[in-house]
């Protein structure tokens, strides 16, 4: 007979259903709100990105057209 101890981690105490009476209806509400809470910091992530690399370009353009114009009016 062995005697070799297995090795419990902390989730194997945890039950398979932690909601066992939970409708399917309760359990989509709470994976929508959950889905929504990640959801809406990446969303404001990728618009905070879009504003950032649309005022960059904004600003390229706005130097290059200055500096043409500037040289333009150089040469005149």
């Amino acid at each position: 007979m062995t005697t070799a101890r297995t090795i419990r981690l902390p989730f194997d105490r945890w039950p398979i259903d932690p909601w066992p009476r939970a409708s399917l209806g309760e359990r989509t509400a709470v994976g929508s709100v959950l889905i929504l809470l990640l959801a809406l910091p990446c969303m404001a992530a990728a618009v905070a990105v879009v504003l950032i690399a649309i005022l960059t370009q904004h600003a390229y353009r706005s130097y290059e057209a200055g500096a043409m114009l500037r040289a333009r009016l150089i040469r005149r």
